[in-house]
């Protein structure tokens, strides 16, 4: 049966306060802040982040899938899932696959990878969900 069996998390370092986002715009502000990624920051550097927690004392060699699930997807063309693959070292027949054009594609993605376990296709699939929001030229920050 399929399950979770290892986490990992990433959220940037730089943090914008809602209060400066409402002087900005002046309008009422809202309590807390919100992460703001750096400048060399996007869905995939983030999602490699994400995926390097989550695998710190595993074996890499046994994931035999790796799903990336964003609707920020850094390319349009080249498969980020690879490129995440290849960074954590993975095998090269690791199965890798996007997930993209959804506010469901991390459900997807998580779906699709239990499935593929009940299945018996796939052993140890590492899903990994990222998004970078961009704000529209002079847009307002909600």
């Amino acid at each position: 049966m399929a399950g979770i069996t290892f986490y990992g998390a990433y959220v940037p370092f730089y943090r914008l306060t809602r209060a400066e986002i409402a002087r900005a715009w002046d309008l009422p502000s809202a309590p807390g802040e919100r992460a703001v990624a750096n400048y060399d920051e996007d869905s995939l550097t983030m999602a490699v982040e994400a995926a390097m927690d989550c695998t710190k004392g595993i074996n890499i060699d046994t994931i035999d899938g790796l799903f990336f699930a964003s609707t920020t997807s850094p390319h349009k063309e080249k498969q980020t899932a690879a490129n995440i693959a290849m960074v954590l070292g993975c095998k090269v027949d690791t199965l890798t696959v996007d997930f993209g054009g959804s506010l469901r594609s991390g459900t997807n993605a998580l779906r699709t990878a239990v499935d593929a376990v009940n299945s018996g296709s796939l052993k140890n699939v590492l899903v990994v969900a990222s998004e970078m929001r961009l704000g529209y030229p002079r847009g307002q920050v909600r």
